[in-house]
């Protein structure tokens, strides 16, 4: 990391414990943009790259298993503000937690149980059916966060669900930025509690993060190669250095065809 991000003042954190509250508000109450809206409350601005090509609604077909590297609680809040449709898997914790529970239930996350391997095949069946009737899928890959410096292995079960469905595999790399440099200030990592991590996102001046659309993959060859060749685009958009053998696997999965990544 280079210089430490500049802190936001007094007024400016006040004002945005605020307007997050008023956000959570509307979470409650179930309001569509509630995750939107507590990004701008909390400061956070989402740059989407390369805007101009955007996921739309288009096509037949399977809908895309989104994969995305793990930084944050704020990432899922940042992918279903962008991309609405989206439905995430989370941990089955996740579901127990304060605020981000109720909104990960409201936006019928598939919950895993990371603790029983006899459930993931379950789970996969899930998400295979899901992206066949046209839901797109959000998933972490890695299975838990990383400050954002270096990727963890890329576990390639859940991409069994793309390839059992035929569909396309759509990495995505997240990348937490400020004025000063690449920030692991909305990381949430170890023994750190949420409240703690709330506090620095709160505190951070213009915290923006990078969110990178890379070109889908074909649902070919094995889980593992398109694992890997998933976590090697998404280490090469991110800008660190990716795991021996990640770049070159035996069987290596197709473009899509569709440079227009779809969801509906």
């Amino acid at each position: 990391m280079d210089a430490p991000p500049q802190q936001a003042g007094r007024a400016a954190r006040a004002r945005r414990w605020t307007g997050l509250a008023t956000a959570l508000t509307g979470a409650a109450a179930g309001s569509p943009d509630a995750a939107a809206r507590a990004l701008a409350a909390l400061g956070v601005q989402v740059r989407v790259l390369p805007p101009s090509v955007p996921w739309r609604a288009a096509g037949e077909g399977p809908a895309p298993l989104v994969v995305a590297n793990h930084v944050s609680w704020l990432d899922d809040v940042a992918l279903m503000a962008v991309f609405p449709a989206l439905r995430p898997v989370a941990k089955a914790e996740v579901g127990t937690w304060p605020v981000i529970g109720g909104a990960a239930r409201r936006s019928e996350a598939v919950f895993l149980d990371r603790g029983s391997l006899r459930r993931l095949p379950g789970t996969v069946a899930q998400v295979a059916d899901l992206l066949r009737s046209g839901i797109p899928v959000l998933v972490h890959p890695e299975g838990t966060t990383s400050c954002g410096t270096a990727l963890r292995r890329f576990r390639p079960a859940m991409f069994q669900a793309a390839i059992d469905a035929g569909a396309p595999v759509c990495p995505v790399a997240l990348r937490y930025r400020t004025p000063e440099g690449p920030t692991a200030a909305a990381g949430y990592l170890g023994g750190d509690s949420l409240g703690r991590s709330l506090r620095r996102v709160v505190g951070t001046r213009e915290l923006v993060l990078e969110l990178h659309q890379l070109a889908p993959l074909h649902p070919g060859g094995d889980r593992r190669s398109l694992a890997a060749l998933a976590e090697y685009a998404v280490a090469t958009a991110v800008g660190v250095q990716a795991r021996p053998g990640t770049a070159h696997r035996p069987v290596a999965p197709r473009p899509a065809e569709r440079a227009d990544l779809v969801t509906r």
